[in-house]
């Protein structure tokens, strides 16, 4: 039987790749905030070199950023605006 193996080899590939740039592969977080007395849950993730920032349960509530902290902070003054 034959065998699969990697395209890459594992040192090139992990060599290739910075520690920021697996942060951001691997980034899908929740965070929670509260905004006029109630509190929302929302999820963050990285996608096309943005963070992305989003509350399910609110229609609109929908924020990018170029960082973590940014698109949760464009989140919450999204809600605020919304609520």
């Amino acid at each position: 039987m034959g065998s699969i193996g990697s395209v890459l080899p594992a040192a090139s590939l992990t060599a290739s790749l910075t520690a920021s740039a697996v942060d951001k592969l691997m980034v899908d977080v929740g965070f929670s905030t509260t905004v006029a007395g109630k509190t929302y849950s929302a999820d963050v993730t990285y996608s096309n070199s943005e963070y992305l920032a989003h509350d399910t349960e609110l229609v609109g509530a929908e924020a990018t950023g170029t960082s973590l902290a940014t698109a949760e902070n464009n989140l919450i003054n999204r809600i605020d605006e919304l609520v």
